[in-house]
């Protein structure tokens, strides 16, 4: 039994070494080993919709957890291939949803007892520093809320109010106008 558990702990080092996870830990000071997770280890597990997601797309490949907020197709915990690009992780989270504003996407990575915030412009499909961009175990994606069509029908209301004031105005003065000349 303990031979069988030495075994399992050194195929599991040497998985993450052939597939780069072990530089990427290093710079994550924050992630256990024990964060990550094995396509062997997600087989039985439900993949059905909720909060946590798994990767299905590439097999063999160690998976690590990233979160997706806001305005995508499926925000929660995704667990996605190491050395994902950006524009890649949100595809695997649905992308963005109809209302989401591309322009400000915001990556926050802790970095020891820090926030790192680094904001992307995706709204024509990303530059080319956002296909490279290679997100990190415990990375938080957030795409806002576009909020255009709310505020359009507030600022048309008020339009509209303001419209009908000054055709009050005008009104009262052509009238005026009209009752002088009359006199």
């Amino acid at each position: 039994m303990f031979i069988k558990c030495i075994r399992n702990v050194f195929a599991f080092i040497i998985t993450l070494s052939i597939s780069g996870v072990l530089p990427v830990i290093g710079r994550a000071a924050d992630f256990e080993l024990n964060d990550l997770a094995l396509p062997s280890e997600v087989k039985d597990l439900s993949k059905s919709t909720g909060a946590i997601y798994y990767s299905s797309t590439n097999k063999n490949k160690t998976l690590m957890p990233v979160h997706f907020w806001g305005e995508v197709g499926r925000s929660g915990l995704h667990y996605i291939p190491v050395d994902t690009k950006l524009v890649k992780g949100l595809s695997f989270a649905g992308g963005g949803s109809n209302s989401a504003d591309l322009s400000e996407v915001v990556i926050n990575r802790l970095d020891g007892k820090k926030v790192k915030r680094m904001e992307f412009n995706l709204s024509e499909g990303g530059d080319i520093e956002a296909h490279e961009y290679t997100l990190q175990p415990g990375d938080t994606v957030y795409i806002p809320k576009d909020r255009f069509f709310e505020n359009r029908t507030y600022y048309t209301s008020l339009v509209a109010v303001a419209v009908a004031i000054l055709s009050s105005v005008l009104l009262y003065y052509r009238i005026q106008d009209v009752d002088r000349s009359n006199n």
